[in-house]
């Protein structure tokens, strides 16, 4: 498959790379790509991260993401799960998928995906914050777009939060009619049901763990602090080992529009060393996947300061201690000039001088 590549075949590609976790040797063997055009490829990715978190003119609490970001978490958050957290019956799910996959962003609300149960069933989720009839009117025309893909096997649901919504709940129109189900987060007590959650993990049992992805939307206004919580709740969770990293991502991702910038951007970056550092230390001790490990040093060091000379990348690829990449990773995400990373890479590599240690030979 050499030569040259669409968009949504670059995009495929690079998804296999760090989403599947392929070395990137492998990937570019496969098809027939030079190391240097997927390193450019890369580095696209990274000059274009502001449009993970990007934020809109007029709100600044509107932070769109990457779909395929949000797509992945909210698949290994709800892989084999239902959606009666929602309150609707449906089979476990599948696979979270979209049916726009040639959009970047999102435009309105934060959730625009569909999740596929094991009987094949589509169920389209939009969340809107402040549903209007207008916006009504606007997943009408969406609906038939995705019912068309899923051969009407499909059914929508609008969540709303933010402020209640009054208004009518279908589109009659002379050929037809649109009846989504709107489920009305606000009517829901988030601090009552977070205590439930909280008492049920006390007592062993996680089974509610899923309901947190939807918790920060409960209630009405606008809860920071209870938001945080919930949050902070997830995350010490994922560092006992009690929850998946993924499941907490999904939770921020839906708790965008109710914390301040800074507190999300904060929360954001402690998931993510969460993440790295659990991916590093498990690919690092398996045999054959230190390469792994060597090449998220480098993407996350290339992250923090840009272009990565050829001596450093060479001296990154030679090191086969798991616990020194390890200790490396958490440093290429942190620095800010690689002056500062090569003298930390000099130290992990530093060996003893002759007669200082072992037996002084």
């Amino acid at each position: 498959m050499a030569g040259h590549h669409s968009p949504e075949e670059k995009s495929g590609i690079l998804r296999q790379y760090f989403i599947g976790k392929r070395p990137m040797a492998d990937i570019c063997e496969e098809y027939g790509i030079q190391p240097d055009v997927f390193r450019r490829w890369e580095e696209s990715v990274y000059e274009n991260t502001d449009l993970i978190f990007r934020k809109s003119s007029h709100d600044g609490m509107e932070y769109y993401q990457n779909y395929d970001l949000v797509i992945n978490w909210l698949s290994e958050a709800f892989r084999g799960r239902t959606l009666e957290v929602l309150g609707i019956k449906t089979g476990k799910i599948r696979r979270v998928c979209s049916y726009k996959p040639a959009e970047i962003s999102v435009s309105a609300g934060i959730l625009d995906v569909v999740f596929e149960d094991s009987a094949g069933k589509g169920y389209h989720v939009e969340e809107q914050r402040n549903l209007t009839e207008d916006d009504l009117y606007r997943f009408a025309s969406q609906h038939f777009s995705a019912a068309k893909e899923w051969r009407d096997n499909i059914t929508d649901i609008i969540l709303a939060s933010g402020r209640p919504y009054a208004g009518r709940k279908e589109i009659r129109t002379l050929t037809g009619k649109y009846a989504p189900l709107i489920i009305d987060l606000t009517e829901r007590d988030g601090p009552a049901r977070f205590e439930e959650i909280r008492e049920a993990v006390s007592r062993g049992d996680t089974s509610l763990l899923t309901e947190l992805v939807f918790l920060p939307l409960y209630g009405g206004e606008r809860k920071p602090r209870f938001v945080r919580n919930v949050l902070r709740f997830g995350i010490d969770l994922c560092k006992k080992g009690k929850m998946p990293i993924l499941l907490v991502a999904a939770a921020l991702v839906m708790a965008n529009k109710q914390i301040d910038r800074s507190v999300f951007n904060e929360l954001w970056e402690e998931i993510k060393m969460l993440d790295v550092l659990k991916f590093a230390h498990e690919r690092g001790k398996e045999e054959g996947k230190l390469e792994n490990a060597r090449e998220m040093v480098l993407r996350f060091l290339e992250e923090s300061v840009g272009i990565v000379p050829a001596y450093i990348s060479d001296e990154i690829m030679s090191i086969s201690r798991p616990d020194i990449l390890v200790r490396l990773v958490k440093q290429a995400t942190t620095c800010k000039e690689i002056e500062e990373f090569e003298k930390m890479l000099k130290l992990a590599n530093r060996k003893p001088r002759p007669g200082v240690g072992g037996n002084g030979v």
